[in-house]
């Protein structure tokens, strides 16, 4: 009888173990799933961030400038954002207003003073 329950006491604990094990593995991963989610968004609004400054720093005739093409945005030829969904710019009397979206991901208006 005392081995008998020795091994429903084994039995029982692996059970658990195996419970507890497989759902830390699960955990786990959508734990790494989401980190990598979230860094590449954080990766996107530095570059956004990054973009804006730039644009800020060389803000003359940006609406000759500032081109786009193909879902990527040129800035003098050169490449300045890739896979942009939506651009457009309008050139009022103290600011451009530059509005973008980029991969369905984040939407942005900008204000540049000229």
């Amino acid at each position: 009888m005392k081995n008998s329950f020795t091994i429903l006491e084994i039995i029982l604990t692996i059970i658990i173990s195996s419970i507890v094990i497989i759902n830390s593995v699960y955990f786990s991963k959508e734990l790494f799933y989401t980190n990598a989610k979230i860094q590449n968004i954080e990766i996107l609004k530095l570059d956004l961030l990054s973009s804006k400054i730039f644009l800020e720093k060389n803000n003359i005739d940006l609406e000759k400038n500032l081109f786009y093409k193909d879902n990527t945005l040129y800035f003098k030829n050169k490449i300045l954002l890739e896979n942009v969904s939506i651009f457009s710019i309008l050139k009022k009397s103290t600011h451009y207003e530059i509005s973008l979206e980029i991969e369905d991901k984040a939407k942005e208006i900008w204000m540049i003073s000229l």
